[in-house]
């Protein structure tokens, strides 16, 4: 009996003890991280087996000016893939290893291809020949300079990690120059939004200098369609307004602006829909307890059955015996 005790008091504690897990679909989740990143990411680039992806990089432009922006694109197809699908893409400045972010050159993302500011993230790709295309929008850094920019990606297929970068092939530079003289520029204390949750329109506002007259233009992610909004303006602050994305949708938007002198248009922002309604877990805590009543329920009424039973089988064993000897 006291065995039985013992393993219902151990079964209800471990019951009541199990946390409620929430699922990780697995990667290392976007960041700011270098491309060898010590082995932490995906593999050491030492002993990882190379990737047949093909990486095409571009920019939509040649050149920028000190603090003004910069897009770009890659768009990586070919690669093998493992059963999570998951692909990890970097964006680096100059050589691979230490030190590669941008952000270590000078560079500021203003927004990553899943609405975050990370030089490091993750897409989950379906079809390998169609592959994946995935943008950073940036402002330069604040001296005249030259910069290479490269992208790397970790993945596995097979069984093995696997990398690929655009190493070989150089990378595209990028030069740095003086701002012009009256040019059309976002202010730059502005930070553009790129989160909001379904159902919400997103009013961008931003102070925009050397402007005469100002448009927001904005996509779906990997559509070529574009929509352009008209502006309000209220001194130097423009504001236009996105509609609401029904659905977890990523739209990218840009300032389209210009003046007597300059046309111009920012980087491509990224903007992600999110569910921001939060998963109540207390049902699932109150289903653990009942479970635990319901197994120490179970567990006790075995106990006083078999308690009975012993009971029962002890007096047919040893039946009682009046004071002469014999039985009753």
């Amino acid at each position: 009996m006291r065995i039985i005790r013992v393993f219902t008091v151990i079964l209800l504690l471990g019951l009541l003890m199990v946390p409620v897990f929430e699922a990780n679909p697995g990667g290392n989740g976007d960041s700011t991280r270098d491309f060898a990143c010590g082995g932490s990411c995906h593999a050491d680039p030492d002993l990882s087996a190379p990737s047949s992806a093909q990486i095409v990089l571009v920019a939509d432009r040649n050149e920028t000016f000190v603090g003004g922006p910069l897009t770009v694109t890659a768009t990586i197809t070919g690669m093998e893939l493992s059963d999570s699908r998951l692909v990890g893409v970097f964006l680096t400045v100059a050589t691979f290893g230490a030190d590669d972010s941008p952000d270590h050159a000078g560079w500021v993302i203003a927004s990553d291809p899943n609405g975050g500011t990370s030089n490091y993230i993750e897409r989950h790709v379906l079809d390998a020949n169609r592959g994946v295309e995935v943008s950073w929008a940036l402002s330069a850094p604040m001296d005249e300079s030259s910069h290479t920019f490269h992208i790397g990606v970790h993945h596995g297929g097979d069984g093995i990690a696997r990398l690929a970068s655009t190493e070989a092939s150089g990378g595209i530079n990028i030069e740095v120059g003086p701002i012009p003289e009256n040019f059309p520029q976002v202010d730059a204390s502005w930070q553009p939004p790129t989160m909001r949750g379904l159902g919400e329109e997103t009013m961008i506002e931003t102070i925009l200098l050397n402007v005469t007259n100002a448009r927001l233009e904005w996509r779906v992610s990997g559509s070529l369609q574009t929509n352009v909004i008209g502006t309000t303006e209220e001194g130097n602050v423009w504001n236009a307004t996105l509609p609401a994305a029904l659905g977890p949708v990523i739209i990218e938007y840009r300032w389209l602006l210009s003046n007597d002198d300059h046309e111009t248009t920012t980087a491509w922002m990224t903007l992600s829909a999110e569910d921001t309604s939060s998963i109540d877990v207390n049902p699932a805590r109150i289903l653990m307890i009942a479970l635990a009543m319901s197994t120490a329920g179970l567990l006790i009424g075995i106990q006083r059955r078999l308690a009975i039973s012993l009971v029962d089988s002890e007096i047919s064993e040893y039946p009682e015996r009046d004071s002469k000897g014999g039985n009753l």
